[in-house]
């Protein structure tokens, strides 16, 4: 049985969150809380095995609250997400600051009800009391590598041409693939590259619409290469990292035209629109041997099936370790599979990315 704690100070959202996760025979409400003061208070009585935390809350918001719980108490946080913008930009905040996933918050609508969501409710709920959280230590910015300084007619804009001086001869694009404490897992290596990179990225992260866009702006306010929730037939160039929007498949194509992406809203693989599986499938197609595909922290098993394919066409396979995942799943299963051929922390996964696109051990 998962106990949880749901903290949110609206009652309405109380009740219909509660009312979802007790109608899975697996899971138990042992405690509500309006605010972080009185979640608090509660959390020490009550231990429950996962909380799912509001963000906006009088008093003690959700990012403090958060920031308090990991500090002296680690549990499992799914964020329950506001919608809007503001929303996406706080809950990346609180991702950062520990929590381990999120997930819209549930209404009620005329039309389609609350299925969608209770069903991904519950299953991160479920999915969370998995995790061994740890107690929060304070987060350190990854630094990008200094690049050849700009001429006079580039200014300062990081979106032109790189010129990085390493050699790329081997390899012409980056795949990346996670799901469950990604966001933070990709951070960390996006934001360690430095803009004159000279190798095209393609990322999905499951995540759901509005959140992908807020998410691509945020990484490209923090580091120095481009980065852009996809549009259908963006190019891919060297320096820029281009991320998979919520609710749509992406693939990439070289054929009779410039690198570019397509997206599409295929049926749903592996569980998942974007899935990991479709992007990596298709990169191997079309580049092979000149790709590194990078798997990550994620539930579950998207990925497996595309970085294999990936792997026997010659491509270069990178899996993130189990100690620095918040879930050894997606990757789990590559190695697993012995198709990685490097399993390293997160924290050493950009420099490897670097060593093997640019010929440099370290920069």
């Amino acid at each position: 049985m998962v106990r949880v704690m749901v903290v949110d100070d609206s009652p309405l959202v109380r009740k219909i969150a509660t009312d979802i996760l007790e109608s899975d025979p697996g899971v138990s409400v042992v405690a509500t809380a309006s605010n972080g003061e009185f979640a608090l208070r509660k959390l020490e009585r009550k231990k429950p095995d996962v909380i799912t935390m509001d963000i906006e809350m009088p008093g003690m918001g959700g990012i403090a609250t958060i920031r308090e719980i990991m500090a002296n108490q680690p549990t499992p946080i799914v964020v329950l997400s506001a919608h809007a913008r503001k929303g996406a930009e706080l809950t990346f905040q609180a991702l950062d600051t520990g929590a381990c996933d999120f997930v819209p918050k549930p209404t009620y609508s005329l039309s389609g009800g609350i299925t969608d969501i209770a069903k991904e409710l519950i299953e991160k709920v479920k999915n969370a009391s998995k995790i061994k959280v740890k107690k929060l230590e304070k987060v350190r910015e990854p630094e990008a590598p200094e690049s050849e300084p700009a001429s006079e007619d580039e200014g300062t804009d990081k979106r032109k041409v790189p010129r990085f001086t390493g050699s790329s001869e081997h390899y012409d694009l980056v795949a990346i693939g996670t799901s469950t404490g990604g966001p933070v897992a990709l951070r960390n290596v996006l934001c360690r590259l430095p803009k004159d990179f000279p190798a095209g990225i393609v990322v999905v992260q499951h995540m759901p619409p509005v959140f992908t866009r807020a998410f691509a702006d945020r990484l490209d306010s923090l580091g120095s290469i481009s980065v852009k929730e996809a549009e259908d037939q963006d190019v891919i160039t060297a320096g820029r990292a281009l991320i998979a929007p919520g609710d749509f498949h992406m693939t990439v194509t070289k054929f009779k035209t410039d690198p570019k992406v397509l997206l599409n809203k295929r049926e749903q693989v592996s569980g998942h629109r974007p899935s990991v599986d479709v992007l990596i499938n298709s990169v191997a197609r079309e580049y092979g041997k000149r790709a590194i595909g990078v798997i990550m922290t994620g539930m579950g098993y998207d990925g497996a099936a595309g970085i294999k394919e990936l792997h026997t066409c010659g491509g270069y396979i990178i899996a993130q370790d189990r100690e620095s995942s918040v879930i050894f799943g997606m990757n789990g299963e590559v190695v697993k599979k012995g198709n990685a051929d490097e399993v390293v922390h997160v924290d050493s996964i950009a420099e490897r990315i670097m060593k093997h696109v640019c010929g440099k051990k370290s920069y």
